[in-house]
Parts: structure tokens; sequence; C-alpha cells
């Protein structure tokens, strides 16, 4: 592979490219002088929404720039960073995050709805909340007699919901089992574990991979020409779906059977940075 070959680089943000919510400042150097000295783009692809992801669009000086690009929600929005022009949405049906919703409390795991704009969160515990606080998104506490309708007839657009416990991987996996035994949701739901501790559920066949495809089609670029950057398994369609996929070292295992290069560097350190100057610059 020619280090011009690749016209776009897709990077997960959580253990990947970002340390305690700050981007390392290997990684934003090399980030610059990615965008600067080549014509390669550089698509940060999360599960946060804008809103959290601003920061870090800013960070690596991102926001606001023309034909730069951002993957949110994992795959659920793709953005324009200039004036955040909203290119492509999917969102679960009124219908679904309602049962979803129900199913969460039979099953006493703690919620929150994901929206383009703010985190709405129930019953979440008193950690969970800090953490919001400490990344600094925008985000509204539900109350218990919380109103959904109005919530999903609300200015902020729901896209989907995400499941938690006590950082219980295992019961998680439980769950997720029991909600893709019944066929309704199986036919219109995709689940996955994310950061080993959530629950996301999505629309059916909306991931970072799904977004991907999308995007290399709408700027015309090859497969072949792209390259991704993750370290578990809610980024594994992402990595599937580039032409050369890279694990940082902190990459668990599911990752590192499908990606072409695993980094020295962990996501603390600069893994991101090693692996734009080795394949990039």
């Amino acid at each position: 592979m020619s280090k011009k070959d690749i016209k776009i680089i897709f990077c997960d943000v959580d253990e990947t490219l970002v340390y305690k919510n700050t981007v390392p400042q290997p990684n934003i150097e090399a980030i610059d002088k990615l965008v600067k000295n080549t014509d390669t783009k550089f698509v940060i692809c999360t599960g946060r929404p804008f809103s959290l992801a601003e920061k870090i669009i800013k960070d690596i000086n991102l926001r606001d720039k023309e034909k730069q690009y951002s993957i949110c929600g994992s795959g659920s929005v793709i953005y324009e960073n200039k004036d955040k022009k909203i290119l492509y949405v999917q969102q679960l049906s009124k219908d679904l995050l309602k049962k979803l919703f129900e199913f969460a409390k039979k099953f006493d795991v703690y919620s929150f709805f994901v929206g383009l704009e703010y985190f709405h969160l129930y019953k979440n515990p008193e950690a969970e909340i800090k953490k919001r606080d400490a990344e600094q998104a925008k985000y509204k506490i539900l109350d218990e007699n919380f109103n959904m309708d109005e919530l999903l007839d609300g200015e902020d657009k729901i896209l989907r919901i995400v499941y938690a416990k006590d950082n219980d991987i295992e019961y998680l996996k439980m769950v997720r089992d029991e909600i893709l035994k019944n066929e309704e949701y199986k036919e219109h739901l995709d689940c996955f574990i994310s950061s080993g501790k959530y629950l996301e559920i999505n629309p059916k066949g909306v991931n970072k991979g799904v977004a991907i495809r999308w995007l290399c089609d709408h700027l015309n670029v090859k497969k072949e020409n792209t390259m991704g950057i993750g370290d578990s398994d809610n980024d594994i369609d992402m990595l599937k779906n580039v032409g050369f996929g890279v694990g940082v070292a902190n990459a668990n295992e599911n990752v590192r059977k499908v990606v072409d290069y695993i980094c020295e560097k962990d996501y603390k350190e600069g893994g991101v940075q090693e692996a734009i100057e080795k394949f990039c610059l």
C-alpha cells in the first residue's frame, strides 16, 4: 500500500483517539500534518452524538471546516463539520423506543436515550452523571414520571437507546440475547456492546460500517483508499468496511482478528499518530 493511496481515515474516538476526553498531543500534531500536507480526510467515527464529539473535533482543528466530516451515533448520523450540516440520519421508530424502554425496566438496567443534541438519562447512577459532566456532555435527567410522548415528539430528535448495568458485561450480553429472541426486535434492531459497559441499540443495518460506505459513495472514494483505526467490538463493522484496518495497542482480541496492523502505542500514548505517520505521511 502506497502512502498516497489513503484518501480517508475513519477513526474511533473513545479508547482510540482520546484519553480522558482529551486528544493526546501526538495525535493532534499528526492530524494537523495530515490535513495540511495531504488531501486525506480524517473522519471521527464514534458512538457519541455530535454535541459530545464537538470538543474532540475542535481539539483536532476540524470544527467548522468545509469538506471535513464526522460520523456520530455509531453510524446514525453523518455531518459535514462546517455549520454542523446533516447529510444522513437514521433513527429507531417511536413504537420501538417505547417497547425498548419498558424492556429496560423489566431487566433492571439503567438506560438513556441518545438524541441529536442531548443524552436523556433515566435513573442513571451518579457515576454516569459525573462521566457526562467530565465529558462536558449536554444531557437532561428524566424524572421517574416523565412523559414518553413529549420526549419523542420534542425538539431533540431521539435516535436510539442505550442500556448499562454497573459495568456487568455478562448481564448485558444476556439482555442482548433476550432482545434478539424477539422476532420483531431481531428484524428491526442491531445490538452491540461498546466501551465494555454499554449495550447500544440501533436501527437494523445502522452501524459504523454502513455509514462509512455511504460517505465513501457520497465522496466517490473507493474502499481500497480508506483506513480505519479502532479498539473495540463496535469498531468491527468499521474495520471490515475499509481497505486497511488498524488497531491501537489496547485493541481487544476481536479487533485484532480483523485488522491488518496493531500499533505499538495505545490510545494514551498516541496510537493514532503512529498509524498516520506509518501509513499516510
